[in-house]
C-alpha cells in the first residue's frame, strides 16, 4: 500500500495516517502477545518508519498518540456497554461480542505496554 501511495504522490507530496505497531525490542513472547490482543498485521516484520523508507517515503513526522486511543477506546467500551441491548438488537449478538473483544483486548494491549499507535507523515521525496 504504501509503494502506491509513493506512486500517486507528486514530488513533495505528503500522507498521513494511523499506525497501530509495537514497541521495539520485544522479546519473542511478548511479540506473541502482541500478535493476540493487537490487529493482524500489528507485528510487521520492520517498524513504520523503516517501511515508509522500504516504499521510498521520508517519515517527517511522528507522534506517539497512543495515550488518545485508549482513551478513545474506553469511550467506545463505555458506550457499548450503555446502548449493549440495542446494539444486539441491530448489530447482532455476533457482532456485538466481536466489536467489545477488539476494543477489550486493543485496551489490554496497550496496558500491557506491548501496543502503541503513532500519527505518522511521511512525504515523497523530490526527485
Amino acid at each position: 500500500m504504501l509503494r502506491e501511495c509513493r506512486r500517486v504522490l507528486k514530488p513533495g507530496g505528503r500522507i498521513a495516517g494511523y499506525v497501530i505497531h509495537t514497541p521495539a525490542g520485544l522479546s519473542p513472547s511478548q511479540t506473541r502477545r502482541a500478535t493476540e490482543l493487537g490487529p493482524a498485521y500489528v507485528t510487521a516484520s520492520a517498524s513504520p518508519d523503516e517501511l515508509a523508507n522500504l516504499a521510498g517515503l521520508s517519515v517527517t513526522a511522528c507522534e506517539d498518540v497512543t495515550d488518545g486511543f485508549w482513551t478513545t477506546c474506553m469511550a467506545l467500551l463505555q458506550a457499548r456497554r450503555t446502548l449493549e441491548v440495542d446494539l444486539r438488537e441491530e448489530e447482532g449478538d455476533d457482532f456485538y461480542e466481536e466489536e467489545r473483544n477488539k476494543k477489550e483486548t486493543m485496551v489490554r494491549g496497550i496496558d500491557e505496554g506491548l501496543l502503541i499507535r503513532s500519527l505518522t507523515i511521511a512525504t515523497r521525496p523530490v526527485a
